[in-house]
């Protein structure tokens, strides 16, 4: 599947990940870790909810299957405000999910990774679902992955840095091309989100992961008053 890259492109990743050297302050401790670190799972969401099903064939761009397939630019003036909002501390989702992050690399450079659990009884479509949480500063190299490689997926997005060392990141996940079921991960399947960057003691792993916000697109809305609100940018694969 395509990554979705911001500065570094499709190179960055984990080119430095044999590098021996560890991460500081990653863990719940805060100890060195070498090469990988990750938390445990957290869940948060219905098991039963009501998404609204999006007609329309691949490539139909007037379509509500395509609805998130291109995009623009969302700039706003002024303080973001998200910077005036209470800072998330318990992983929350509108649908069942389960969510941990887990780190590889080194101080130099390395890859988080979102992998969220569909717990719910129902199939869940990821199209235009949106995550904000808080991470480590100037990251990059942004992509979605599923357990199966397909989707051909972009986003919109935006860094929100708050002056400590982390940022809120806003992220639209978007699709095109590929039919309904594409898009879809069914109960008990995983996907994940993945960004690259330097490692930083600023925020712990489980400060992370208790940051996540997940709000999926229930009504073919597109999670439109969310993109405007935070006035994110259209990145495309």
């Amino acid at each position: 599947m395509p990554r979705i890259s911001t500065r570094r492109g499709l190179a960055a990743g984990l080119a430095t990940a044999a590098l021996a050297a560890g991460i500081a302050a990653l863990g719940n401790g805060g100890s060195a870790v070498a090469d990988s670190n990750s938390t445990t799972a957290v869940s948060a969401g219905p098991a039963s909810y009501t998404q609204a099903t999006a007609t329309g064939s691949p490539s139909q761009y007037s379509s509500p299957l395509e609805r998130c397939a291109n995009g623009v630019n969302h700039p706003i003036s002024g303080a973001n405000p998200i910077l005036s909002e209470p800072l998330t501390t318990a992983f929350t989702s509108n649908v069942g999910l389960s969510e941990s992050v887990s780190f590889a690399g080194n101080q130099w450079y390395g890859d988080w990774t979102f992998t969220f659990t569909n717990t719910s009884t129902q199939t869940l479509s990821t199209d235009c679902a949106v995550l904000i949480w808080r991470a480590p500063s100037s990251s990059d190299d942004h992509g979605y992955g599923a357990s199966v490689a397909y989707g051909h997926p972009q986003q919109d997005y935006l860094e929100v840095p708050r002056g400590d060392g982390t940022s809120f990141y806003v992220a639209r996940l978007g699709f095109h091309d590929v039919t309904l079921a594409q898009r879809q991960v069914p109960p008990g399947g995983t996907f994940t989100y993945r960004w690259g960057g330097a490692g930083s003691s600023a925020i712990t792993m489980n400060q992370i992961r208790d940051s996540l916000r997940f709000t999926a697109d229930l009504n073919l809305s597109a999670n439109q008053s969310l993109v405007l609100k935070y006035g994110t940018d259209r990145l495309t694969n």
